[in-house]
């Protein structure tokens, strides 16, 4: 999953800057996704080594 919403947020930043500009509340929202879900891994990785 997490690869999932990396590989959008690549496609988003390869669009040019115009297009790119109507898009940015995505931008935004995929990168906090990102980020929660790298969290969400860790924690899990850490849950699973216990």
């Amino acid at each position: 999953m997490l690869y999932i919403v990396q590989k959008a947020l690549d496609e988003l930043e390869a669009m040019p800057r115009d297009e790119r500009e109507s898009y940015s509340h995505m931008d935004r929202e995929i990168s906090e996704a990102v980020e929660k879900l790298q969290q969400l891994k860790a924690k899990l990785e850490t849950d699973e080594k216990k």
